[in-house]
């Protein structure tokens, strides 16, 4: 009979408890978090399956195990997550990076590359952990980024985030409203902005709903108010062949094609939009309308 204390049992038991509690991936998490807690990575933990747990790590990772069970999301107990090859911290002060704005990334990415641009300046709107500008500036070392945010706690994190990725010297971070607080013009802004409609906060998984900070999430409104700011607010703050590049909530590309629609020529150009992996309109670039020429 195997040792009540073992790696491995410690992740049965604690795998277990997290599927009793509806936590998706209750194998992979329980994993995380004893890899945490021993300060070891996933492999040590296959090859040592069978070596002995000490109770204070036991205690440790059950202590963990609960708050997953309880909801909270792993990156937040970890306090970390990986973005775009890059680790960055996170808080509950900040929104939890997610996959699908790497779209943003490439799409700033590539289109720098083809404008070839010497020292380009990114505006980063909301940036939250910083993920966007952090990994623009370690991408284009030649850029210069603004990073905005209305969130004090938010714009703590980034600074850190910055610091620890090398770039800080290269950011100039602003608490602020959209881009109120910018009067530069910028080859590309970049945006992630709240997205979800307050009739659908409820509907959240509850690790979002509970956890993630609700001002980096909903606009306490229809969920395009926002964007509908920011369409207004940055033809002005861009170079005539720059870009506004904004991630968009699920099912939200139509409504932003009507809103552009009943503007037509007044400001921008006409729209483009990346699907993510699952098919899905998450990402919209835009370039300033030229001014009309008179008649």
């Amino acid at each position: 009979m195997s040792d009540p204390n073992t790696i491995a049992d410690a992740l049965r038991r604690g795998s277990q408890q997290l599927r009793e509690s509806g936590v998706p991936n209750d194998l992979l998490d329980a994993q995380s978090l004893l890899s945490f807690a021993l300060g070891k990575d996933r492999t040590w933990l296959i090859v040592n399956y069978r070596e002995p747990l000490a109770s204070a790590a036991d205690r440790l990772f059950a202590d963990l195990i609960g708050r997953r069970a309880a909801g909270e999301p792993l990156q937040y107990i970890i306090g970390r997550q990986e973005f775009y090859g890059l680790d960055f911290e996170v808080s509950p002060a900040v929104l939890i990076p997610r996959p699908e704005s790497e779209l943003i990334i490439e799409e700033a990415l590539r289109l720098t590359s083809i404008a070839g641009w010497s020292s380009p300046l990114f505006v980063d709107v909301g940036t939250g952990s910083g993920c966007l500008a952090i990994t623009l500036a370690r991408e284009v070392p030649s850029a210069r980024i603004v990073a905005i945010d209305i969130s004090a706690p938010a714009l703590e994190v980034a600074k850190r985030n910055a610091t620890a990725s090398g770039v800080a010297d290269r950011i100039e971070f602003i608490k602020g409203d959209l881009l109120c607080s910018f009067d530069g013009k910028a080859a590309i802004i970049v945006s992630n902005p709240p997205y979800v409609a307050r009739s659908e906060m409820d509907g959240l998984q509850r690790e979002v709903r509970d956890w993630e900070p609700r001002l980096a999430l909903t606009d306490e409104a229809d969920g395009l108010s926002l964007h509908r700011r920011l369409l207004d607010q940055a033809p002005a703050r861009l170079h005539r062949d720059g870009y506004l590049i904004c991630e968009l909530g699920y099912q939200q590309a139509s409504t932003v094609r009507k809103l552009l629609q009943q503007t037509a020529g007044q400001h921008w150009g006409p729209p483009r939009f990346l699907t993510d992996l699952q098919g899905i309109e998450r990402t919209i670039i835009l370039q300033p309308q030229p001014p009309a020429s008179p008649e």
